[in-house]
């Protein structure tokens, strides 16, 4: 398996703080649609390095991630250390399609450029629904996706992706029982691709009724 796609050791952790800062824009554009509250209970699949619930999400009242990379969970934890001290922010290691938290528990559920690494993308989304609130919202941000334009090939390859349309992003979540779905699509710079254009990078939010 990629390192991208789950960071291990000594090397996996200077990758996932390198990614970290090259997604600044990504995260800035997630974080717009997520628009996180004070009394958000807040969960995100493949948490990485855990810099962008430092950065965006610390003042929620709850914070949970799962992340299938044991050294993520490590990097994760010592990077919301004051969080964790408190019982504000749990990181657990485990699979996406198995969620180790009872139903209606969050308000909001994330994927930050992780859902195109994910296996079995339809259980993944009934967990989700499953431990989301009434209410709740589920934000996933891809830069890389099928409505941008770009031949992927090689990084598909490379890092192995699997890429989605805004149409088949609405299919999904529609079988999966969620409504109100919203595609958005936004412009970036990857800073550690040296200027690299993201064209049209996407932000898919969708409500648990």
């Amino acid at each position: 398996m990629s390192q991208f796609a789950k960071p291990t050791g000594f090397f996996g952790k200077i990758l996932a703080k390198g990614m970290a800062r090259g997604h600044k824009h990504f995260y800035k554009n997630a974080e717009r649609v997520i628009d996180p509250k004070k009394d958000d209970k807040y969960l995100e699949i493949g948490f990485g390095s855990g810099i962008f619930i430092k950065r965006y999400i610390s003042h929620v009242s709850k914070i949970s991630g799962i992340d299938h990379s044991d050294d993520m969970v490590q990097l994760a934890s010592e990077m919301n250390k004051n969080l964790v001290d408190v019982g504000k922010a749990e990181f657990k290691q485990g699979n996406a399609s198995v969620l180790p938290w009872a139903d209606n528990e969050f308000t909001v559920v994330t994927a930050i450029e992780t859902f195109f690494f994910l296996h079995e993308v339809e259980k993944v989304l009934n967990e989700i629904f499953r431990v989301l609130q009434p209410g709740g919202r589920v934000v996933i941000e891809m830069a890389y996706n099928k409505d941008d334009g770009v031949n992927h090939q090689r990084v598909i390859k490379k890092i192995s992706l699997r890429l989605y349309s805004g149409e088949e992003m609405k299919k999904l979540l529609t079988n999966a029982g969620f409504s109100n779905i919203v595609i958005s699509y936004y412009r970036a710079f990857w800073i550690p691709l040296k200027g690299y254009m993201v064209p049209k990078g996407m932000v898919v939010k969708a409500v648990k009724k």
